[in-house]
């Protein structure tokens, strides 16, 4: 572990982030109105807090961590810091500290990318049964699809097709161009080159391992959803994991008191794990921030 570039800019940032974490679960749950049915979300949340450990070990395959202790504080912290703090402005406290963990923002920012594509091809597949069983208007849902498409493609594009273009480029700028303006361009092209290089090696060999642990999350929180439900449980599970990203689906997820508990009490319980987390992930960001300020 070590600091990226601009590493007063990571600790402000992780800094910025306790405090937002801190002060929006004190206020979440100063104000959160407590399920009357803990008994009965007991083993959905239970569920739930598994596939958010798989997550983890999604994670851990992505970073090669050794150590579960610390995999788990960076992880669960920054599941806290997703789940409360608005606007997702979570998701860049999650690349902030990956990028402290890498070392290099973009290289945090791959990894991000990386798991965002497992999640939305899963999250695509479930869409696109909801529509094949006519649950939703076609109109309802396919804009959803389409946007799908159009982030996977461009996933195929940047990571896999521009790569590979790259040294046919060098060739025509050698060719075609000469004096500094060859050289500014062949110093931004072997930038790309080092950037877009970095995506195969942290792929390589961990494809099939990854897509497994994204089927088994996406089945476990499709399994804690369902137990909600009394009549159509995959269903309503289903179409209440895809309305979390399209408002206009029917309020099916809504329509049982339990599921709007179950709402609640999930943030409580990510907020409760990212607290905890913070206590052994900060002295982790501690001793890095007192091992830079010595050397």
């Amino acid at each position: 572990m070590m600091a990226p570039r601009g590493p007063m800019m990571s600790v402000a940032l992780f800094v910025l982030s306790v405090a937002a974490l801190l002060a929006y679960a004190g206020l979440h749950i100063a104000h959160a109105a407590w399920p009357a049915q803990l008994g009965a979300l007991a083993f959905p949340v239970t569920v739930y807090v598994v596939a958010h450990a798989l997550r983890a070990i999604r994670l851990g395959v992505l970073l090669g961590a050794d150590r579960a202790r610390n995999l788990l504080g960076l992880y669960f912290y920054t599941a806290g810091c997703s789940a409360i703090i608005p606007f997702k402005l979570g998701e860049l406290v999650r690349i902030n500290e990956i990028a402290w963990w890498v070392g290099g923002y973009w290289r945090g920012l791959l990894i991000v990318w990386i798991e965002r594509v497992f999640d939305v091809v899963a999250l695509g597949a479930m869409a696109y049964f909801i529509l094949a069983s006519g649950a939703q208007e076609p109109k309802d849902i396919g804009l959803l699809l389409w946007v799908i498409a159009g982030f996977v493609f461009m996933t195929m594009l940047v990571f896999f097709v521009v790569p590979e273009q790259l040294s046919s480029l060098n060739l025509h700028v050698i060719r075609n161009y000469s004096g500094r303006k060859a050289i500014r361009i062949l110093h931004i092209l072997d930038s790309l080159h080092q950037l877009f290089d970095q995506v195969r090696p942290l792929l390589k060999g961990k494809v099939v391992t990854l897509a497994l642990l994204t089927f088994f999350i996406w089945s476990l929180e499709l399994l804690a959803m369902a137990l909600l439900f009394e009549s159509n449980p995959w269903l309503g599970a289903l179409t209440g994991l895809v309305q979390q990203f399209v408002a206009v689906l029917s309020d099916v997820s809504r329509t049982t008191s339990l599921a709007v508990q179950f709402e609640t009490i999930k943030i409580v319980v990510l907020l409760g794990f990212g607290v905890i987390a913070l206590l052994f992930y900060g002295r982790l960001r501690v001793r890095s921030f007192k091992g830079m300020a010595d050397s």
